[in-house]
């Protein structure tokens, strides 16, 4: 039975990064997606995910996952293990999982310390991923915060894991899928 592994976490904790590695390790066969891709696959009238987000940027994000989950069970339909990256959080997650039929789940969280986050954020060199959630006047550590309020919501399922400090291979060696099964 084919795997589908998730892998969520906060901006900058390693998500993209792990997944592909995670897929090689896994197959052949075996695909991965980031779920950004169908973010930025809204090229007008896109609405940014914010704390307070309106209900088009809500609508937006759910086709992102349920995108992301027919992807998952398509290659999953044709024989290969696949694994996904994505912010995915709270109820979503179950959500995401109860699309998916004759497959093996499992969820990987990626948890980074607060200060990890920050320095990977500042060290991509590029916009702020972070800034939709920053108060005006705050601090980066601040938006980080304020969107792992909604990390907290999601379900204590699966494997959650402390990168903090680890590179990415450290990282993937981390990834017990026993532990991970949803």
């Amino acid at each position: 039975m084919p795997k589908v592994v998730l892998i969520t976490g906060m901006q900058a904790a390693g998500k993209s990064t792990i997944a592909p590695l995670l897929a090689a390790r896994l197959g052949p066969p075996a695909a991965t997606l980031d779920g950004d891709v169908f973010y930025r696959g809204v090229v007008a009238g896109a609405e940014v995910m914010t704390p307070e987000p309106s209900a088009e940027a809500v609508r937006q994000l759910r086709l992102r996952y349920d995108a992301s989950a027919l992807v998952a069970q398509h290659y999953a339909d044709n024989g290969f293990d696949f694994v996904c990256s994505d912010i995915i959080f709270g109820a979503d997650v179950e959500r995401w999982f109860d699309r998916l039929r004759d497959v093996e789940k499992y969820l990987v969280v990626l948890v980074p310390s607060v200060e990890s986050i920050v320095r990977r954020e500042i060290g991509r060199g590029g916009a702020n991923s972070y800034r939709d959630w920053q108060e005006p006047g705050g601090t980066l550590e601040d938006a980080v915060r304020a969107l792992q309020a909604d990390l907290d919501e999601t379900p204590r399922r699966g494997l959650w894991l402390d990168t903090t400090g680890r590179t990415a291979a450290e990282s993937l060696d981390a990834i017990d899928l026993e532990k991970a099964r949803w």
